[in-house]
C-alpha cells in the first residue's frame, strides 16, 4: 500500500494534470485515481480509529470547501508543511503514519472538487454563424431541436425544418452556464428563425402566393380550372398561360396562407379591399365616373351583380382583378358559321349628295367549320382552323351614293343648336310629368334658327305651346320650337339649315323666356340632347 506521502503526491499530480488538461482521457484517469486513491485513504483513516465513516467526512468535507483557487492552494501548502516536519522530526512514527494519512486524504478530497466545480467540456451551438446555445453535449442540442420541431408540429400542424449551418465549438464551461432543456427549447424558439417546410406556387419564376401542403397548392390550381371544365365542349387542352410551377420551401410560418386566401390573391393580383355602398340616385355609371373607373372594369369586378339594376345600400367591389394566373383552354368545334356579306357603293345622279339608299340586300353565306378555339378565361384569343367547306355563298349589298346637288331646302340629316342660351331643364320626367323636348333659356328676342333644312308644316298659336313653328325635314323627323316672341316664317315655306324662323320669348304656358326645342321622329318625341349639346 502506497504511503500517505506517495498518495499525497499522486493527488497533487492528478489535480495539475486536471487543471491543464481536461480531455475525456485526462478525466477518466482522474475518476479512476480519485477511487484509487479514495480506497487507500479509507484503510489508513480506519487504521487511524477514525470517529466517522468515509463517507460522512466526505460530505462534511465537501460543505466545507471554499470553492476558490487561492484558498485550496493556501490549504495545500499547509497541509504540505506539515507532513515535512512530521517526516523531518521522524517523531511517533505511528502519528506520522496516521496524521499524514488524515491530512492527506483531507487534501484529496479538497483538490478532487475543486476539480468537479472547475470548468468542463462543453459546446458553445452556432446557427448560421451566430452563437445561441451552450451546452455539455451536442446530443443535448439534438434532443432539444426534436423538442422544438414537435412543438411546431402540433401548434401549427407544419414540420419545422433544421437549419443546415449547424456548428459545435469546444469550450470549457461550468454548469452554471450551460442552458438546461427547457430554457434550451425556449431559447432555440426565440433565437431561431421559425422555418417550415411549405409549398410556393411560382408564376413565370415569381413567388405569387404560399401555402402549407402540396396537396393545397394542387387543389387551387385545380379551382382555378374547374370553371371552364364543360362536359358538353370537347376540350383538348386545359392549362395556363403562364409558367405555373409548384416548389416545396423552407420559409417562416408567417408566410403561409390558407386555401382560401391565396385563391382569392391569385384571381384578384391583390390583397387590397375597396367597396363603394350604393346610395340613392346612384348608377353604375356615376359610381364608375366617381372612382375613375368605367363601367365595364366595375362589371368584370362584379361578376354577381346586375349593375344596370343597383339597389340602395347593395356593396360594390371597386378593385378591378388583375389575376395572376390565366387559364387557357383548347377546345375543338364542328359548326357552321355565317359569312358575312360585302357592300359595294355605286354613284347615282338621282339621289342629292350626302343621301345614300340600299339599291340591293345583301345575304349572308354560311360555310361549316372544324377548328380549335383557343381561350383565355373564357375569351376567344385565338384559333385554329382545321378544315372549312362553304355550303352558301353570300350576296353583296348594293348602296347607291347620291351625286346630285342638294338644294339648301334639304336637309342634311344633321341637327344644329337653334339658339344661344343655356339648358334649363332636360328631356324626361318633370315635376311628374313627362316633358317631351328641351328648354334652353335665353333673353326674349334672342334668333330662332332652323335646326335643318325642310318645309314649315305649321307656323302660329297652339295651345300651352304658344307661339310654335313646326319644322318637317322629309326624312322622317320633324323639329317643334315653341314659346316664341316672334314668328318670321310663314306654313309651307321651305327654309335652309340655319335660317332664323323666329325670336325667343315666353308665350304659353311658360314661366319666363325660353325656347322649348323638340325633335321627333315618325312623330314620337325623342331627346334632342343625342343631336346638339349644351
Amino acid at each position: 500500500m502506497d504511503k500517505p506521502k506517495n498518495i499525497f503526491n499522486k493527488v497533487k499530480e492528478l489535480a495539475k494534470a486536471y487543471t491543464t488538461d481536461k480531455s475525456v482521457k485526462i478525466k477518466t484517469k482522474t475518476k479512476n485515481g480519485y477511487n484509487n486513491l479514495v480506497k487507500q485513504g479509507s484503510i489508513l483513516f480506519k487504521k487511524a480509529n477514525a470517529k466517522e465513516t468515509i463517507t460522512n467526512f466526505k460530505l462534511r468535507t465537501k460543505e466545507a470547501v471554499i470553492n476558490t483557487n487561492k484558498k485550496t492552494i493556501n490549504f495545500y501548502k499547509q497541509t504540505k508543511d506539515k507532513t515535512a516536519t512530521y517526516i523531518k522530526d521522524g517523531k511517533n512514527k505511528k502519528h506520522f503514519i496516521y496524521g499524514g494519512a488524515s491530512l492527506t486524504f483531507i487534501v484529496l478530497i479538497l483538490l478532487f472538487n475543486v476539480a468537479l466545480n472547475a470548468s468542463m467540456l462543453a459546446y458553445e451551438v452556432h446557427v448560421n454563424g451566430q452563437a445561441i446555445a451552450m451546452v455539455r453535449t451536442e446530443e443535448d442540442f439534438s434532443n432539444a431541436l426534436e423538442q422544438v420541431k414537435e412543438d411546431v408540429w402540433k401548434t401549427y400542424n407544419q414540420e419545422f425544418v433544421v437549419p443546415e449551418d449547424i456548428s459545435f465549438e469546444e469550450t470549457r464551461a461550468k454548469d452554471s452556464e450551460l442552458n438546461n432543456s427547457d430554457d434550451l427549447v425556449r431559447n432555440l424558439k426565440s433565437q431561431l428563425d421559425l422555418n417550415v417546410r411549405a409549398y410556393e406556387i411560382v408564376v413565370n419564376s415569381g413567388r405569387v402566393v404560399t401555402v402549407g401542403t402540396l396537396e393545397s397548392a394542387e387543389e387551387i390550381l385545380d379551382t382555378l380550372k374547374e370553371p371552364y371544365l364543360n362536359e358538353e365542349k370537347e376540350l383538348v387542352e386545359i392549362g395556363f398561360g403562364q409558367e405555373v410551377l409548384i416548389q416545396e420551401v423552407s420559409t417562416d410560418i408567417s408566410e403561409i396562407r390558407s386555401e382560401e386566401e391565396a385563391l382569392a390573391y391569385i384571381i384578384n393580383g391583390t390583397d387590397e379591399k375597396k367597396i363603394h355602398e350604393v346610395e340613392p340616385g346612384e348608377s353604375s355609371w356615376l359610381i364608375a365616373r366617381k372612382y375613375s373607373l368605367s363601367v365595364d372594369e366595375i362589371e368584370d369586378a362584379n361578376p354577381d351583380i346586375n349593375v344596370d339594376r343597383l339597389q340602395i345600400g347593395q356593396e360594390v367591389n371597386l378593385v378591378v382583378p388583375k389575376p395572376y394566373i390565366t387559364v387557357r383552354t383548347k377546345e375543338f368545334i364542328e359548326e357552321i358559321e355565317e359569312i358575312p356579306f360585302d357592300t359595294e357603293y355605286v354613284k347615282s345622279n338621282s339621289l342629292y349628295e350626302g343621301d345614300q339608299r340600299i339599291t340591293e340586300q345583301g345575304s349572308q353565306g354560311k360555310r361549316e367549320v372544324q377548328a380549335y378555339i383557343i381561350k383565355e378565361n373564357g375569351v376567344q384569343v385565338d384559333r385554329e382552323i382545321l378544315h372549312e367547306e362553304v355550303i352558301a355563298t353570300p350576296k353583296t349589298r348594293v348602296i347607291a351614293q347620291g351625286t346630285k346637288t342638294r338644294p339648301a331646302t334639304v336637309a342634311t340629316g344633321n341637327f344644329a343648336r337653334p339658339t344661344r342660351g343655356t339648358l334649363t331643364s332636360p328631356f324626361g320626367t318633370r315635376w311628374g310629368r313627362r316633358h317631351t323636348g328641351i328648354d334652353i333659356g335665353a333673353p326674349t328676342g334672342t334668333p330662332i334658327t332652323a335646326a335643318d333644312a325642310g318645309r314649315v308644316s305649321f307656323s302660329g298659336w297652339q295651345g300651352s305651346y304658344g307661339n310654335l313653328v313646326i319644322v318637317d325635314h322629309e326624312n322622317g323627323y320633324q323639329t317643334y320650337y315653341a314659346h316664341c316672341n316672334s314668328l318670321q316664317v310663314k306654313r309651307g315655306e321651305r327654309v335652309y339649315k340655319g335660317q332664323q324662323i323666329a325670336t325667343v320669348g315666353s308665350t304659353g304656358r311658360s314661366t319666363g323666356p325660353h325656347l322649348h326645342f323638340e325633335v321627333r321622329r315618325n312623330g314620337t318625341p325623342i331627346n334632342p340632347a343625342q343631336f346638339v349639346r349644351y
